[in-house]
């Protein structure tokens, strides 16, 4: 029978874990590719739009970018007929969303961890730009609400040319500068980065201290005068703040949108507080998949084994890909931190990686909805299909990059 103890233990624990082994090491990756995207993307526009028959493979790589940043910049230049259809299949396939910088948290805090996420970006990399291709020479563009063949802006025909818009990213709107949420985020990130800093450094520390003794563990304690009292409330400090940001953000599945990239593409101070903005929002998903899975072996009576027996085989790879049918990356964060839990098989990490689209369904879903629609039938089915042959040829690549044996 469970006690009050067991459940407080447990909500503290997956709190102050999901900060220091997730949180700190998402906020460096985070910021460094919210940087990159804010000093190339104007570059990025001029070379897509000069090299068209290398569009597929471009919108792959950008797809790659990990968080939804890159990928959602791609659907205004589709909708502005800039980028074929196939180059939008493409990016959504080779996108793992937020879930990515869980994947890197977790090869950064352990090396074995390196070649799976080696192994599942080519692998949607190359799916992607095979698929996005198989999309083009096709033509299975799909049709707008006119009838016609084509992207289409807001359900209505392409607007004609502007003088005014020099780039496609000009069609990405900016967030409105209202609201509690937005002061409370737009205030907040400051103390936040300053905590999450701090949680680095510890995080840092506690890798070179597990490195060194075989036998280390970070025990639960509540005295902060003491070293794993301190470094327990900075856990949860910094979580608590994430759940704040996440909760002024008032986005529940997806963090990211196309006022957030526009701000964060125009404005350095943006980008800071938008990085922020992300990794609370993938501290949330984190935490939430930790509590679920320790609550689930708690009041279960299951152990780590009982639910990775269940996480190998087609059932595991048919699930995984249809949560990647579900927009948004709050949903496939759970499900790459199943596979960092070591209960799900690499198959089914592969398949859900290669399916879910991230935030980018979203103003792909407003621009043209059958486009949307056909996209995830596009992201789908390559899906299965990989998960499926990855499993019969022995799942490589399993936990922590070793044959997966959940038998």
């Amino acid at each position: 029978m469970a006690s009050a103890a067991d459940v407080l233990e447990i909500v503290v624990t997956s709190m102050r874990d999901a900060f220091l082994a997730v949180t700190v090491f998402v906020a460096a990756m985070v910021l460094l590719f919210s940087w990159l995207q804010y000093v190339t993307s104007g570059r990025f526009v001029e070379y897509i739009q000069e090299h068209k028959k290398l569009q597929p493979i471009i919108g792959a790589l950008m797809g790659l970018t990990p968080g939804c940043g890159g990928a959602i910049v791609m659907m205004p230049m589709y909708a502005r007929g800039y980028v074929s259809y196939g180059t939008v299949v493409a990016t959504l396939i080779a996108t793992l969303g937020d879930s990515a910088f869980v994947l890197i948290g977790a090869a950064v805090a352990d090396s074995r961890f390196v070649a799976p996420l080696i192994a599942v970006h080519v692998l949607s990399f190359c799916v992607g730009v095979a698929w996005g291709y198989f999309v083009d020479i096709t033509g299975t563009t799909p049709r707008n609400p006119l009838g016609k063949f084509g992207p289409t802006f807001g359900g209505d025909e392409l607007p004609p040319p502007s003088e005014e818009i020099t780039s496609p990213l000009d069609d990405l709107s900016r967030e409105v500068p209202e609201g509690l949420g937005y002061k409370i985020l737009h205030q907040g990130y400051v103390i936040w980065w300053a905590v999450t800093g701090l949680g680095l450094i510890f995080a840092v520390l506690l890798l070179v201290w597990s490195g060194q003794d075989a036998d280390f563990s970070l025990e639960l304690a509540w005295n902060p005068l003491t070293l794993n009292g301190f470094i327990t409330w900075i856990g949860l400090l910094g979580t608590t703040l994430s759940v704040i940001l996440y909760i002024a953000q008032k986005n529940w599945f997806a963090d990211d949108t196309e006022a957030t990239i526009g701000d964060k593409l125009h404005s350095m101070r943006e980008t800071m507080v938008h990085a922020a903005s992300e990794t609370a929002f993938v501290t949330f998903w984190v935490m939430i998949a930790y509590l679920a899975f320790e609550f689930m072996m708690l009041f279960g009576g299951l152990a780590e084994e009982d639910l990775a027996r269940h996480g190998d085989g087609l059932v595991a790879v048919l699930v995984a890909a249809t949560i990647g049918l579900i927009p948004g990356c709050g949903p496939q964060i759970i499900a790459i931190t199943a596979y960092t839990k070591d209960i799900i098989s690499f198959p089914a990490l592969a398949a859900n990686a290669i399916s879910q689209d991230g935030d980018a369904l979203f103003p792909l879903l407003v621009r043209h909805k059958a486009a949307s629609l056909w996209a995830t039938v596009h992201t789908t089915i390559p899906a299965i299909i990989a998960g499926v042959v990855l499993m019969m040829a022995g799942g490589t690549f399993g936990f922590r990059g070793y044959p997966c044996d959940h038998r």
